[in-house]
């Protein structure tokens, strides 16, 4: 059975972590259908935003804690090293994607799946989500790349004081900027939907060249980033994408 159901409305693409009875829990398996859903889905040029959630009342839960024990007895360092790599080559894949991704948190999401919503580009999320790094309460200091997720999307304070800190909820959340905003249960599913509508309306190119701009400004100064900035201006100028979105505001906005 599936892990990860894709579903498409239009050019929207949602995928929905369901592993039943197990909190969602993170494993290799999910890694790997997420990985090949993702290749999927930068393969597919009608697919223009991409919505990541749960099922049920959890978005992840995480690792699953019986299997890190069970494993411990019959442990094989380099075959959990490629493990390790491929989990962060997937979340990777992720963030990278080349269409806006949004993540709609609609219940608990610690330690890996955590990290699944902090490499998405935009995060809403429910009254039930709550958000726990969660690696120190079992003697483990990250994996999945979430420390360089929390920095890069809270800075090094905030990071620190979520990395050590308990659980935060939906409100705590949104308070530090670690979601745009939070949305009643019943409506988290619509307004992933229209948010992902208006991403979608972004020609491709343009959202993948925004995306890049604000990756590469996070790591150069200022003349660097404005230079990376002209050349993506021009090249895109050229693009039909542009005339074509110029033209429609343009001709709306000389409507009488």
């Amino acid at each position: 059975m599936a892990i990860i159901h894709i579903n498409d409305t239009d050019n929207v693409r949602t995928l929905t972590i369901d592993r039943p009875g197990g909190h969602n829990a993170i494993g290799t398996d999910l890694l790997g259908e997420l990985a090949a859903a993702l290749e999927a889905t930068k393969a597919d040029a009608r697919i223009r935003a991409l919505i990541l959630t749960g099922a049920g009342s959890m978005f992840s839960a995480g690792g699953n804690l019986q299997a890190l024990v069970d494993s411990l007895s019959s442990r094989d360092v380099a075959v959990e090293r490629a493990s390790l790599e491929a989990a962060v080559a997937t979340v990777d894949l992720l963030r990278t994607m080349p269409i806006p991704t949004l993540a709609a948190v609609n219940g608990p999401a610690a330690g890996g799946g955590f990290a699944l919503a902090l490499a998405c580009d935009l995060r809403i999320a429910s009254p039930c989500a709550k958000f726990a790094y969660a690696y120190g309460a079992i003697g483990l200091a990250g994996d999945l790349g979430i420390n360089w997720l929390l920095v890069r999307t809270l800075g090094q304070a905030r990071a620190r004081t979520v990395a050590f800190g308990g659980t935060l909820d939906a409100q705590a959340a949104c308070a530090i900027g670690l979601v745009d905003s939070v949305v009643a249960d019943v409506d988290l599913a619509a307004e992933a939907a229209r948010r992902a509508r208006m991403l979608a309306s972004i020609p491709p190119f343009a959202a993948a060249g925004i995306k890049d701009n604000l990756d590469f400004a996070a790591d150069h100064d200022f003349a660097s980033s404005a230079t990376r900035e002209r050349e993506s201006f021009q090249m895109l100028r050229s693009s039909p994408a542009h005339r074509a979105a110029v033209e429609a505001i343009v001709k709306r906005t000389m409507r009488p």
